[in-house]
């Protein structure tokens, strides 16, 4: 990943800089060997405060803004377009400055409303509780209270309203209403005050005639956390750290679950998703101070405004004009959600770090990710000028946003910015979304945010992975893809797959992005891509067993059924491999149509079965085999984060 985009003011600075600078001054610099003297370096020479003019922006809260939203929801209300309604509601809360908790907490009041409407009662009572926090007024009271009583009607919890109604009664007393309507207020609470006792008491004899029965969910929750026991880390000098397995894996095999060390979501869907767990928000809860970021909770609001947003609210639209590309940001939250003690406490435990004491430490722990490769045997003096120049920009927001209490922190902390944007290029991953039109649109796998996985950071790449990722929120999912035999390497892949670019393109890619050249089977064996693949020919194994793995290529039509190997001399009987790609065929029909459906779970079993089947016979690369296996992954992505957006405008 690349430190900046190309139309942002940090490129054009970052060249002003480098004029600047005389060529025994910049050679002086080619000369420096470690992170804390370039930071020292680049931060004497010029104040990027005063060049950039660095200050916090609060533009998004607006009470006139504020007001106008109100005013448009408001009028999708009365027309009864609730989804319109509840957009305008959302601008005007967002839009509303923090000192106005009056108008604040009228908006929510307005939302619940809205959401009572499109039953989603959870919600509604959530921002009735909100408005009433903020100080609702006591002569509007009995709106809420009334609200509610119907929102737990909706929910079936006849105890709540009943009480919700009893509620409205001496609310009523406070409001302003003309008694011709107040009276039918009071009437309609009285009706269901009289009512809901029967209700209960009904509800309460059926519940204790019905047998309880333990809760058996289909699919038991998951732990955040999760290592297949099988899985483990090797070491070569030629691979150094790399995911292995001490038994066989199947396909469709969950091998890893994990949380990030940190996440950060794109500018464009910083308004769309939560900051901090990166849910898909409808109903956002918003940041006091800045319009930039929302929240699905308050419990992320608090999480998110007690550690890494505290120190970047304000900072954020300056950090996306500068063009800084996601991995900047990633390196500077990578400090912001943690303390400046945090840090100085371990200054001098990382030089030291070994794997043994890394790998039993948390996924939040800083000292997990620290040793994580950064190539800086390879970089350019250059590289590292613009890298420094960009940890002095983040540097300065942490310095204008509060961050430190002492100075001496200052060179080791803009050192461990540097030590974040090397490691980042080459360990982050892009998190993604499975975003479509409507329901049977096919989709896309979609780019909204980075982050970066301590475990996952620790797999190779191939060309032909044996397992693939998906995200729920900003954790991350890995499966497996194909069997992979016990003793073997577990590769991801970074990118380019064989299927779809020759070997000269995925080995260009892979060299100027991750500083390798890739030798993976389909590498070593330079194996065509999909549409190169002859389907005239079929490549089944040897039955000769452990023996001999040499793959015995034969024409699709053939009259002979006994096939003697040139290498071992056995002779392999075809006629079962031809057997099973009749049967296959019909799987691979099966799971397809599943898939259509919507069925993606028994889609998910076909496409299991029938690339077990073709293992059992047949060798890749082959075209039904791959065309199996993107269908596991097309069923996969299903699991993790999706959007309709035909859904989301109803």
């Amino acid at each position: 990943m690349e430190s900046y985009r190309k139309d942002g003011f940090f490129q054009q600075f970052c060249e002003t800089m480098r004029k600047g600078i005389g060529p025994n001054e910049f050679n002086d610099f080619a000369q420096l060997e470690t992170n804390e003297q370039r930071f020292e370096f680049i931060n004497a020479l010029k104040s990027i405060v005063s060049e950039l003019k660095l200050a916090r922006e609060f533009k998004g809260k607006n009470l006139e803004q504020s007001l106008n939203f109100k005013n448009l929801g408001n009028k999708a209300f009365q027309k009864e377009s609730w989804a319109e309604a509840l957009a305008h509601y959302n601008l005007c809360y967002l839009a509303t400055p923090e000192c106005n908790e009056a108008e604040k907490a009228i908006i929510l009041a307005n939302r619940s409303a809205v959401l009572y409407h499109l039953e989603k009662y959870d919600q509604a009572l959530k921002d009735i509780q909100r408005a009433i926090d903020y100080n609702y007024p006591k002569d509007l009271m009995y709106k809420l209270t009334e609200r509610k009583a119907r929102c737990y009607l909706g929910k079936k919890d006849h105890v709540k309203a009943l009480q919700c109604f009893k509620d409205t009664l001496p609310a009523l007393d406070e409001c302003k209403l003309p008694l011709e309507r107040r009276q039918k207020l009071e009437r309609d609470a009285q009706i269901m005050i009289k009512l809901l006792p029967k209700n209960i008491e009904a509800e309460a004899k059926l519940a204790k005639s019905k047998k309880t029965t333990p809760a058996n969910p289909k699919y038991p929750p998951q732990p955040e956390n999760y290592i297949e026991k099988g899985l483990h880390f090797d070491y070569t000098q030629e691979e150094g750290r790399f995911a292995k397995t001490s038994v066989d894996m199947k396909p469709n095999a969950i091998i890893l679950l994990e949380k990030p060390h940190v996440s950060v979501l794109l500018e464009e869907y910083s308004l769309s998703h939560c900051s901090t767990c990166f849910k898909r928000v409808t109903i956002p809860i918003s940041c006091p101070k800045c319009s930039d970021v929302i929240f699905c909770s308050e419990a992320c609001e608090k999480k998110g405004n007690s550690s890494y947003h505290k120190y970047e609210c304000g900072f954020l639209p300056i950090f996306w004009r500068s063009g800084a590309s996601i991995t900047c940001h990633m390196a500077l939250r990578m400090i912001t959600q943690k303390s400046e003690d945090y840090f100085m406490g371990f200054r001098n435990e990382l030089p030291i770090l070994t794997n043994d004491v890394t790998d039993k430490l948390t996924n939040d722990d800083y000292r997990k990710v620290y040793k994580l490769v950064t190539h800086e045997d390879k970089r350019t003096p250059e590289d590292y000028f613009q890298r420094t120049i960009m940890a002095t920009l983040l540097n300065s927001c942490l310095t204008l946003g509060g961050f430190y209490k002492s100075k001496e922190a200052e060179s080791f902390i803009g050192a461990l910015l540097l030590h974040n944007l090397q490691l980042l290029q080459y360990n982050a991953h892009e998190i993604s979304e499975l975003q479509r039109e409507n329901e049977r649109d096919i989709g896309k796998s979609t780019f909204i945010g980075g982050g970066l996985y301590p475990t996952l950071a620790l797999f190779n790449h191939s060309c032909e992975p044996g397992v693939t990722r998906y995200y729920r929120g900003n954790s991350v999912c890995v499966r497996t893809v194909k069997s992979i035999p016990a003793g073997s390497m577990v590769a991801e892949n970074y990118g380019p797959l064989f299927t779809q670019e020759s070997r000269e393109q995925r080995r260009s890619t892979l060299l100027n992005q991750y500083k390798f050249t890739c030798n993976c089977r389909a590498c070593s064996e330079n194996w065509p891509k999909f549409v190169d693949m002859d389907s005239n020919v079929l490549r089944f194994k040897c039955d000769g067993g452990k023996i001999c793995s040499n793959v015995l290529e034969i024409p699709a039509e053939i009259n002979e059924f006994m096939v003697q190997c040139t290498e071992c001399g056995q002779h392999t009987n075809i006629m079962k491999g031809l057997k099973s790609l009749q049967d296959t065929d019909m799987l691979f029909k099966s799971a397809t149509k599943l898939h259509d459906a919507g069925e993606y779970e028994y889609a998910l079993r076909k496409y299991v079965e029938m690339i077990n089947t073709l293992d059992e016979v047949l060798v890749p690369p082959y075209r039904d085999f791959h065309l199996c296996q993107q269908g596991l992954r097309s069923c996969m992505l299903e699991f993790g984060n999706r959007f309709i957006r035909s859904a989301y405008k109803k």
